[in-house]
């Protein structure tokens, strides 16, 4: 019995250590999905991207699980993102109290992933498309904003990732690997965006780790959410993601 009741606590202590925090996030705990303005279940969003390593372009590509190549014309390259706003299976959310998400690589998808954005009168914060090498993204800061906030306003965050998510293309280590996140709202800008000029509000933020420091710079817009996503990974690879259409 005593057994028992130790193997039951190591479990519940590792279930807690695995957890993902983003503690600062704030959730609803209900109507998930009915409160939404832009990320409401039906819509989609399509995203070109761009992938810059060591001064050369590279493309993801559908048919491996993580590899990139420079070939333009390549039968299994990666023209773009989507993600799609879908209404779960009654029980089978996999984000709780999260608005489900899924993303596949366009033309002829053969992957997708599905995972969660919360949106609410607080806060706006998304889990980034991580299918094949996009998984490096998982060591950056998330797309996140505090809304109704001043330019300056600073707050942070931080995540706790296993190494499953460990790649010697982006950074490696054992075991768990805390990442500690700075957020700041530097200011507010139009960009030009194939949806038009948006003005957006622009936040700068950062993860530190003890093997590195990723960033991302995020452009978020009150009728289309993140327009545009500029990361810099650990070891200085630059990968950009833009939203070019938005359809129901």
């Amino acid at each position: 019995m005593k057994i028992n009741k130790l193997l039951i606590i190591a479990l519940v202590i590792s279930n807690l250590c695995m957890a993902q925090q983003y503690d600062g996030v704030k959730i609803e705990k209900s109507k998930v999905d009915k409160n939404n303005v832009i990320y409401q279940i039906g819509k989609t969003f399509m995203y070109s991207y761009s992938i810059q390593k060591n001064e050369n372009k590279y493309f993801l590509v559908n048919n491996t699980k993580d590899s990139l190549t420079t070939n333009e014309v390549d039968k299994n390259k990666i023209d773009a993102i989507k993600m799609s706003v879908i209404k779960p299976k009654m029980f089978q959310r996999i984000n709780k109290n999260q608005t489900e998400i899924r993303y596949n690589f366009e033309p002829n998808p053969k992957f997708f992933s599905s995972t969660g954005v919360v949106e609410n009168k607080e806060n706006v914060w998304i889990h980034p498309p991580r299918i094949g090498f996009l998984n490096a993204l998982e060591t950056c800061p998330f797309p996140y904003i505090k809304l109704n906030k001043p330019v300056g306003y600073t707050w942070t965050d931080k995540m706790s990732i296993g190494d499953h998510w460990s790649n010697k293309q982006w950074g490696e280590w054992k075991g768990r690997l805390l990442l500690d996140y700075t957020y700041v709202i530097v200011g507010k800008e139009a960009i030009k965006t194939s949806l038009g000029s948006l003005d957006c509000y622009k936040i700068n933020s950062t993860a530190k780790s003890n093997i590195g420091e990723s960033k991302l710079v995020a452009f978020y817009n009150d009728k289309y959410g993140f327009v545009k996503l500029e990361y810099t990974l650990m070891n200085g690879i630059q990968i950009d993601i833009n939203l070019v259409e938005v359809s129901e």
